[in-house]
């Protein structure tokens, strides 16, 4: 047997390459009675639909849809092209009578919703049982291209200080079945139970990766890369770095901003890496510390201290997030984004979505008046996109 897992190490694991400013992203997106507000589970009426249209997706159980982009590149294309599928989906909602909203969990689930009958997600329900039967969550994932494996696992250590950052940034799960939970993000608590979910391991080199991976398919432990459900992962089909630890927002200019802070974060380490940038920089820490910030960040999140150093000093994530967006100033412009990290910046102040689903609750005492103000943030978000884009539309015809 040894020698069997030697010879199969020795093959290498092929990572496809990308434009290294290419971006996609995924939203998974909670499907809604249009009258009760009560999530349902209507994922194969709306596949029915247009089986042949690409973006829009089945996720694990059938009270979720996952909208995907094609590749882009750059994010004011990601944001024209998911602003296209959104557009599709709610449409297509608006037509079998459901609804859809953004957050990381739905404040009044109070029941299990059936698995969407396909293998993997069947094969998921035999491993993990009751904890696949709860896991009614709800992510945003950002894809960002890669130009070889080994580029994308330097990346990935050099990024994994701040997936506690970007947690604090997307919470947007206060709420778990008809309770506060006293975290900003419990999505990731609940996640946390999962054997392949929750902070990366860290990786010397793209081989040490691929030994790895063999090692795991050999033991039983995974198939393909999307058995491994890391915060942050690299993706060899793709020839991307995935960044998974976000909470679905309630808004796609959200979703679009956090994509940017991303983009624009991993151009800048590979920039201060080959010394061509200075400025702020978080260190790894000890993986007992890294489990730590991660706790914090989805307990309290911009409120939360994160730990820095070796000492165990630490700083508000509030204010780490201020040097960070300083940071990337000259970055984010170069690439274009410089607006989408200035209405980050300016989200500090008028509060995540966990603050605005807790106003929300404090203010009527009724979680299905919280699920309705994620609906109206969503259709309102969509409202001023159109008018936006009906607005340019006018100016362009003015010009002629």
């Amino acid at each position: 047997m040894p020698l069997l897992l030697t010879i199969v190490t020795m093959k290498d694991i092929v990572f496809n390459s990308s434009p290294t400013a290419s971006v996609g992203m995924e939203i998974e997106l909670q499907l809604l009675n249009s009258q009760t507000l009560e999530l349902v589970a209507g994922i194969l009426p709306i596949l029915e639909q247009d089986s042949n249209y690409p973006w829009i997706k089945s996720e694990f159980n059938q009270a979720t849809v996952e909208i995907i982009s094609p590749v882009c590149a750059d994010i004011p294309e990601l944001e024209t092209e998911m602003l296209s599928v959104l557009s599709t989906l709610k449409a297509r909602c608006d037509h079998l009578g459901m609804t859809i909203c953004g957050a990381g969990t739905n404040p009044i689930c109070d029941r299990i919703y059936p698995i969407t009958p396909v293998p993997r997600s069947l094969i998921l329900q035999q491993d993990y049982g009751y904890l696949a039967d709860m896991m009614i969550t709800f992510a945003q994932h950002v894809h960002v291209g890669m130009p070889s494996g080994e580029e994308a696992i330097d990346i990935m250590a050099r990024l994994k200080p701040y997936l506690p950052i970007l947690l604090a940034l997307s919470a947007s799960s206060p709420f778990w079945w008809g309770r506060d939970t006293n975290f900003a993000c419990y999505r990731q608590r609940f996640l946390a139970a999962m054997k392949t979910y929750g902070i990366t391991p860290t990786f010397r080199n793209w081989q040490d990766f691929a030994d790895f991976f063999v090692m795991g398919k050999y033991a039983g432990i995974c198939e393909t890369i999307r058995d491994i459900h890391w915060d942050i992962r690299p993706h060899p089909d793709f020839g991307t770095l995935e960044v998974r630890v976000m909470d679905a927002q309630p808004t796609l200019k959200e979703s679009i901003a956090l994509a940017a802070l991303i983009h624009s974060l991993i151009l800048y380490l590979r920039l201060h890496r080959q010394g061509k940038v200075r400025g702020y920089i978080l260190q790894p820490q000890h993986w007992l510390v890294e489990r730590e910030n991660y706790f914090r960040a989805s307990h309290l999140a911009l409120d939360a201290r994160y730990i820095y150093d070796t000492f165990g000093n630490s700083r508000p994530i509030r204010d780490i997030v201020v040097d960070i967006l300083d940071a990337l100033a000259s970055t984010a412009d170069m690439l274009g984004e410089g607006s989408y990290l200035q209405f980050l910046s300016q989200r500090l102040q008028t509060g995540a979505s966990y603050v605005r689903q807790r106003r929300v609750f404090q203010e009527t005492g009724s979680l299905k008046a919280v699920v309705a103000s994620l609906v109206g943030e969503l259709e309102l978000d969509l409202r001023l996109y159109s008018q936006k884009s009906l607005i340019g539309r006018s100016l362009s015809g003015n010009l002629h």
